[in-house]
């Protein structure tokens, strides 16, 4: 599919309107933050339906909700992996567990729903599974990736000849972020072929109460969302906050680790200054997650490699700013540094202690105003707003496949 001279929402498309159009979605499992933004999408067309390849990840620890959306549980076969990240720099070198999922029921289900459109999360089996139907049926296909270029290398050659063959067969497909954009692009993907399904923290949990921060103590403690996880560089940013306290003894921070993981243990037992306090919270609710931003004067966002890293956009919401890792897809998007927080390099100690510097050194009207900045720039980023060009790609579709089918057709589908 190549955009016609409908790329823009037109009144036929209107944000009150629905677009007369069968859309089922395909994906692992649904994460609490997505739920808004598949609803979002869901409001906009006829018929929406999810197809998931299991309930939840043995990995994952929250409470399932699908927000009211029509969800069916696949036949799948599910393989336990491991993520090992691999390159020149040691120091960006992980293992991490991964679920890969086979789902075998994909063509009866999408012939037993009758899409208009399908759309399917990745790059892998799902995906191969929708565009093989719609090769067989004429429907058209949207493939929903979440990647960027740090996560996808080494990847391996016979995955990129996948995605190669995926994007040629796509008629569509979204991305998260500038460097999944620019990654799409680089294994063959065409401008007109690519529209933005963002993330967008979950409008119902996101913090919405005044972001001024008065006290000393406060402005002292450092959040850090996350599993406690090779992945995530808990451990070499715990060592470089350490290193930051002892070479700064008149500076006493508090640090409060919001996440599981199988570094806990090692974690809670790292030697730390005197001058350090770290604060195991464990599993945080996301409903209750806001409140302890609130609390807090910035965040830690230290990982190794994250497609995008949502924590950003809560923590932007409740006003802190964010010390990020340049290896989140989110920080690299959304932080400028002084701005709304700082971006740093995680394998350079020097780089985490020049931000810290910097966001110490603040006095408190400098402060007060990087809090409203904070939360200034990402006001935007509504789960409506992060579903937009999904929805344009579903209308896009839909008026070239009626098109294709002829003025009567196209009469019906608009009617």
């Amino acid at each position: 599919m190549r955009r016609g001279p409908q790329s823009e929402l037109t009144e036929n498309t209107s944000l009150t309107s629905k677009i007369d159009s069968r859309v089922v979605f395909l994906t692992h499992y649904i994460p609490p933050y997505q739920v808004q933004v598949l609803k979002a999408i869901a409001e906009r067309v006829r018929d929406f339906k999810v197809l998931l390849s299991t309930p939840i990840e043995p990995n994952r620890d929250f409470e399932l909700d699908w927000g009211g959306l029509d969800v069916t549980v696949q036949r799948t076969i599910t393989f336990r992996r491991r993520w090992r990240h691999r390159g020149q720099n040691t120091a960006l070198q992980f293992d991490d567990p991964l679920y890969v999922h086979l789902p075998i029921d994909t063509t009866k289900q999408l012939k037993r729903f009758c899409p208009d459109v399908v759309m399917s999360l990745e790059l892998g089996a799902r995906s191969l599974g929708a565009v093989r139907y719609g090769q067989l049926t004429g429907c058209p296909s949207i493939l929903c990736t979440y990647m960027s270029e740090h996560t996808e290398t080494h990847r391996g050659l016979l995955r990129e000849r996948v995605r190669r063959y995926l994007v040629r067969k796509a008629d569509a497909i979204t991305y998260n972020g500038p460097s999944c954009r620019n990654y799409l692009r680089s294994i063959g993907a065409v401008d007109d072929q690519l529209y933005r399904l963002s993330y967008a923290a979950d409008d119902r949990t996101v913090f919405k109460g005044a972001v001024e921060r008065d006290d000393i103590a406060t402005r002292s403690r450092l959040l850090y969302v996350g599993q406690l996880s090779e992945r995530k560089g808990i451990l070499p940013m715990l060592q470089q906050v350490s290193d930051f306290c002892r070479e700064r003894p008149d500076r006493s921070i508090e640090l409060r680790l919001a996440g599981q993981g199988p570094l806990r243990d090692q974690v809670a037992d790292f030697a730390v200054p005197n001058n350090l306090s770290v604060r195991l919270l464990g599993n945080i609710p996301p409903s209750n997650l806001a409140d302890e931003m609130a609390n807090c004067g910035a965040t830690i966002a230290s990982t190794l490699a994250d497609e995008w890293l949502l924590v950003v956009n809560e923590a932007l919401h409740a006003g802190l700013p964010v010390i990020g890792s340049r290896y989140a897809q989110a920080v690299t998007t959304l932080i400028n540094d002084g701005e709304n927080g700082w971006v740093y390099d995680p394998v350079n100690p020097a780089s985490l202690h020049a931000a810290l510097d910097q966001y110490f050194s603040m006095d408190s009207g400098e402060a007060s105003q990087l809090w409203e900045r904070c939360q200034a720039s990402i006001r935007h980023c509504t789960p409506p707003w992060a579903a937009s060009e999904a929805v344009q790609a579903i209308a896009d579709l839909t008026a070239s496949r009626a098109s294709a089918a002829g003025p009567s057709a196209s009469h019906e589908a608009s009617s």
